[in-house]
């Protein structure tokens, strides 16, 4: 096995994983954005979009979303997640497979409150997902939320908060010249990670 150091990677995924979006936060435009893949096992299909890292808990990789969405109901159904992260200046990239739960209420509220007022009251209008006539709508109910609140501190929707991510696989990946790129694999067997430098 490569000396992992000159990769700016080491034993432990997750640690390499911190480093390496540190580094990403330099350079990068929006180093949090972060695909979540999950699958409607119902229709067998995949589904993935956007959203953002929000850091680390107990080494358990965070984000949040309206738990009534299509993606949390799949997580129900199904609980293992996809992530990916691309830095294109960095010229790197992460994978990340792993077990989503939802984090406890306390957390998620506090996180909650520590958004702009804003964003709260977005996340309290909207029926994540769900059709609606038409954008004068959404901004109807909005602007009449601001005006409820407008001084009141706006309460943590039931359906909203956070997902924690346990991993189990990373794949750490290096682009380089002539499509001779580096990738390394973790993965979690036994409580300890098994290293792998895979082929382009």
């Amino acid at each position: 096995m490569d000396n992992l150091f000159q990769y700016n990677l080491d034993s432990d995924p997750l640690e390499c994983f911190e480093q390496w979006y540190q580094d990403a936060k330099k350079v990068e435009e929006n180093p949090e954005a972060m695909v979540l893949s999950t699958v409607d096992i119902k229709n067998r299909r995949p589904h993935s979009r956007f959203l953002l890292y929000k850091g680390m808990l107990e080494k358990k990789i965070i984000f949040y979303t309206n738990y009534q969405s299509p993606k949390s109901l799949e997580i129900e159904a199904n609980p293992e997640v996809a992530l990916t992260f691309y830095w294109h200046k960095s010229k790197r990239q992460v994978r990340i497979n792993g077990l989503a739960e939802k984090m406890s209420p306390d957390d998620s509220h506090k996180y909650f409150q520590s958004r702009d007022k804003e964003s709260q009251i977005a996340s309290i209008v909207s029926d994540q997902s769900r059709p609606i006539e038409n954008r004068d709508l959404l901004l109807q109910k909005y602007n009449e939320a601001l005006v409820t609140f407008k001084n009141k501190a706006v309460p943590c929707p039931s359906q909203w908060g956070g997902f924690l991510v346990s991993p189990f696989e990373f794949e750490f990946f290096i682009y380089g010249e002539h499509r001779l790129n580096d990738r390394f694999l973790f993965q979690l067997v036994n409580q300890q990670w098994v290293i792998a430098r895979l082929q382009p």
